[in-house]
Order: structure tokens, then sequence, then C-alpha cells
């Protein structure tokens, strides 16, 4: 991943006014609204809100000396309290992706852990963040998805995704460059990840053969993976500055405009023509490279081949990567439009939507369900969430942040720190014996609301089951209001 992401951490204060860190969690404490448990809550120093939605803190929180940074994982280390570390599958300028197993689930994936000397530098805890959240909550076919994200106290940051077979297309084209209909299909495929992505007014932001997975499946079909969303951001209409790669950089971008669904199109256009020649149109030194794609237009790709290439392709390279944003592709479904053409004259099935109906109606169906789920659990006024046994929230709805007096998300929210021990000073020990014994705790709270008006409510802990694919071993909590009382 490269780029350079927007600052965000947050440095809150405790009772004795002591910088308290809470890593890898946005949060407004005290809530706007009073919470039911908050007697003690730390204050929040000089925080403000910038138009993302993102926390950015005027001071710096003091880097860790470097007996306080995380070693590096090796085979056997347990991350994340459930992923077994097997070995390395690879290594780049953000830090090392680990082959792991999921203690509980025997289940393999592969784990991205975040450089230790890097990881304490807001921007990229924020990149990381960022990634996560986005890839994690996009499904589609041609996505690496991500089931898993957080920070481990020994290794730092780390993302867990499915584990891929197989290699780059970038590895790929060092043994040559693709045939006019292979090409075409990965294209294909990877156009169609984009506009997913479009349709969720996200841009991808780095877009490069680098970024692109050709999978081994069971099935011996072709299959390809847009991977790595550190430069993916929601569609906010503002300039970030310049980052990207500068092989596929869209020229608009060097003068400071946004990432945009124009400049992805731009990439997929010199994608297309790495696919088609084996090579991008422009190297050397980067300066020289943005250069070029600033004033050379890019060269047709029948003129780099010693052999005849439908003139199709050669229109579909030169008007995706047009220097002016406004003559190129108006959104990536014109450019698949045009992709179909090219792919009917070579003889190829129109469209290359795969025809598995079956499997395609049973992901639909899963897909519906999930997000119906997904739905429910933040809609719904009972608070509820999931912890592990140390009390690190894995998930938690709205009502359940609110109850805690928490803005944000609850990545990274430690119940450790929250109000919720005053009232419930046993929670630990609960968690531990949920954990070894596998059976439901149920507790009474009474959370005093102001004057003699007192809230009697149960909460319930109960141990997930273990076929759970990302909750197993760990904890849910339900908090159920049952009556007011008054002295």
């Amino acid at each position: 991943m490269a780029g350079r992401p927007s600052d965000v951490d947050l440095e809150v204060a405790d009772d004795q006014g002591q910088p308290v860190q809470r890593e890898g969690h946005e949060t407004l404490l005290p809530s706007v609204t009073r919470s039911a448990l908050s007697t003690k809550i730390p204050v929040i120093k000089e925080a403000r809100l910038d138009p993302s939605g993102f926390q950015d803190i005027s001071e710096t929180p003091r880097p860790p000396r470097p007996d306080e940074r995380p070693r590096g994982a090796r085979a056997g280390d347990v991350i994340g309290g459930r992923y077994v570390v097997e070995g390395q599958l690879g290594r780049g300028g953000m830090g090392r992706v680990m082959r792991v197993q999921h203690s509980a689930l025997g289940k393999v994936f592969a784990l991205k852990l975040i450089k230790s000397s890097i990881a304490t530098n807001p921007r990229i805890r924020e990149m990381f963040y960022r990634e996560a959240r986005l890839a994690s909550a996009l499904t589609h076919d041609n996505i690496c998805s991500i089931v898993d994200f957080g920070q481990d106290e020994a290794f730092g940051l780390f993302m867990v995704m499915e584990l891929l077979e197989g290699q780059t297309v970038h590895g790929k084209l060092k043994q040559g460059r693709l045939s006019p209909k292979v090409a075409c299909d990965d294209l294909w495929q990877v156009a169609d990840a984009v506009r997913f992505i479009h349709s969720r007014a996200i841009v991808h932001g780095d877009i490069k053969t680098e970024n692109i997975f050709l999978v081994k499946t069971a099935l011996q079909r072709r299959l390809v993976k847009l991977l790595d969303f550190g430069l993916a951001r929601p569609e906010l209409g503002r300039s970030e500055g310049v980052d990207g790669t500068p092989e596929y950089l869209a020229p608009e971008r060097q003068d400071g405009a946004p990432a945009s669904q124009a400049s992805d199109i731009y990439a997929l256009g010199i994608v297309f023509f790495e696919l088609l020649t084996g090579r991008v149109p422009f190297t050397g030194a980067a300066t020289d490279v943005m250069l070029h794609h600033k004033l050379t237009p890019v060269p047709a790709p029948s003129t780099q081949l010693g052999e005849p290439l439908d003139e199709r392709a050669d229109a579909l390279v030169a008007r995706a990567t047009a220097k002016d944003p406004a003559q190129r592709h108006p959104d990536v479904p014109a450019l698949l439009y045009e992709l179909r053409a090219l792919m009917g004259m070579l003889g190829m099935d129109q469209g290359r939507r795969r025809t598995v109906p079956a499997e395609t109606r049973e992901r639909r169906d899963l897909d519906h369900r999930v997000k119906a789920a997904a739905e429910v659990f933040g809609a719904v006024a009972i608070p509820m969430a999931s912890c592990d046994p140390s009390g690190r929230v894995r998930a938690a709805n709205p009502a359940f942040l609110e109850f805690l007096g928490v803005a944000g998300d609850a990545a990274g929210l430690q119940l450790r720190d929250s109000a919720l021990l005053d009232l419930y000073p046993g929670l630990f020990r609960d968690l531990e014996e949920v954990v070894a014994k596998r059976r439901p705790i149920k507790r009474l709270l009474y959370l005093h609301e102001g004057g003699d008006r007192v809230i009697e409510a149960a909460i319930l802990l109960s141990a997930a089951p273990a076929t759970a694919e990302v909750t197993a071993g760990e904890i849910h909590l339900v908090v159920h209001p049952l009556r007011a009382i008054t002295g």
C-alpha cells in the first residue's frame, strides 16, 4: 500500500490528568448524551471532528521507546488471542503477511501485520483501520474478503483475510504478456469489482497489477481478486495530497485533485495496456513517469506488439487514459460495455458473467441474510456486544456504545477502561467462567439515572458457538432493562 492518509489518533486523560491512549478506537468522551453508567469519565484534550468524520487531535502522542515496540511475529506465536502463526507468506513496505490458523476453527487465513516501526504513526494507523473497515464491508467474487482486524498488545495492528493460493498478475506478467482473450477476461473481472465499489461510493485509489491476484481454484477456472484497499476512501470530494503508484497515476492527481472514479478508470486503462503488452507504458524515475502521464499520450497497445490486435483494444485504452477526465468513460459500466464489444469480436461469450445460477443465488441469499442481520443488530434498542475474555470488544451495536457513553465504533474498545466495572466489579471473573464452563451467566445491575430514579437491568453473558466463523472463543453480552425503581 502506498499513500499519505490523514492524521487520526486520540488522547484522553485519566483522573490525574495523565494521557491515556485509546488505541484503534475513535471515541468522544464524555458522550454528547448522558451515559447511564458514567460517573467517572475521561476528558478529551483538544479533540475535534473534521468533515470526514475522523478525529483530528492537535497534540501528537509520544512515540514509544524501542523497548516498548512490538516484536515481529514468529511461527507458533498467537496473534489476537486466536490466530496461530504458521509462517510468512510475503513482505511489503507496510509489513508482513503471515499464514495463520484459527485456534478454535482450525481454518487457515492470511494475516497482514503492520511493521512495528511504523504502526505507531497516526497516519498509518488511520490508513490501516480505514482499509479494514472498507474492505470488510465489501462482498464480491472478485474482491479479497476481510474477516477480522484489530490490535494485538504484543504484535500491533493486524488484519485477517481469506487465504488466496496463486500469484499476483504482476508476477504472472514477468513470465510474458497475456493473450488478448485472457487479458480481456482479467480486465473484465477487475473492472466488475471496481464497478461494485464505485456503486458503494468508494474509490480504490491504487489499482495496479500488483494489487490483482490470480487465484488457483478447485474448478480450474481463472479467477482474479482485487486486493489492498489502503488508499480506498469514500468519495468526499476533497483532496488529501498526491498518493498512489506513479506508473498508474492519473494526471489530474498530480495537481492535487482527489482520487475519483475517473482516476480509477485511468488506472484500469493502464492495467489493460500492461496485460496486453506485458509492460506499463512509461518507466523510469518516478518524476519522469509522472511527467509522461501528464504530457504524453499512452501508446496504442497494437504499436507495441508484433502481431495484429483488434482496434477496439486500442480505442478502449485511449479513452480510459485520456488526459482530460471528462473524455474518459463516464463510469465503469461504460468501460465494461466497450470491453464486452471487444470480447464479442474475439469470440468470447458476451458479458463474461460466469453461468453458475445456483451458486450465484446462494451467494445473493447469503449476502441478504448477512445484511439483514447487521441491520437488526445495528437498529435494535437493546445494548449488545461481543468481546474476548480480556474485555476487548470486537463488535457492538450503537445502543451498547451509547450505554457506555461512547461514540464511534467498537474497534479497540476495552471494557476494562469503561465505567461498566464500577457497576459490575465481577465482570472479568464471569467472562472467564463463561468461556471455561460454556454456561451463560445472568446478573442484575442497578443504574442510577439521577435523583431517586433507578433502572434495574439484566446483563446476560453467553459463550459464542464454537462453530462461529469470527466470534468463536468470545462472549456475547446483552443488557436488558427490566423496570424502573423510584425511591
